[in-house]
């Protein structure tokens, strides 16, 4: 899994990219083990050093067969929006990966592609 971590607007530190690889990551990629998969996460401070909840970490996979997944959580720690996008994020891979086992989802084709080909 190729895995893009970037900071918006703060630096990231050793320990910032060690918690986000080992509660993040670690996770998703359970899901995701194929050298295709890429996970994209930005980890954003928004206010700059004003404070306040904004703290924002946003996530985007992407997996052969599915659909993008994004994902954006707002807190007052990265650590804590790290937690709850990790959360999110473990649901809906597994409601996307369950859609498509049940045919119910579109297999990441559009929909119109999708109806074509099934007409064929």
């Amino acid at each position: 899994m190729k895995v893009q971590l970037r900071g918006v607007h703060l630096g990231l530190t050793d320990n910032l990219k060690q918690y986000v690889d080992t509660h993040l990551v670690a996770h998703i990629e359970r899901f995701a083990q194929d050298e295709a998969s890429e996970i994209e996460i930005a980890l954003v401070d928004i206010n700059g050093p004003k404070g306040g909840v904004d703290k924002e970490c946003r996530v985007t996979v992407r997996m052969p067969g599915l659909e993008s997944i994004h994902v954006t959580e707002t807190s007052e720690t990265l650590f804590q929006a790290i937690d709850a996008t990790r959360d999110r994020l473990e649901k809906a891979i597994k409601r996307a990966v369950e859609r498509r086992r049940q045919g119910t989802g579109n297999s990441g084709m559009p929909f119109d592609l999708n109806a074509d080909a099934t007409n064929y």
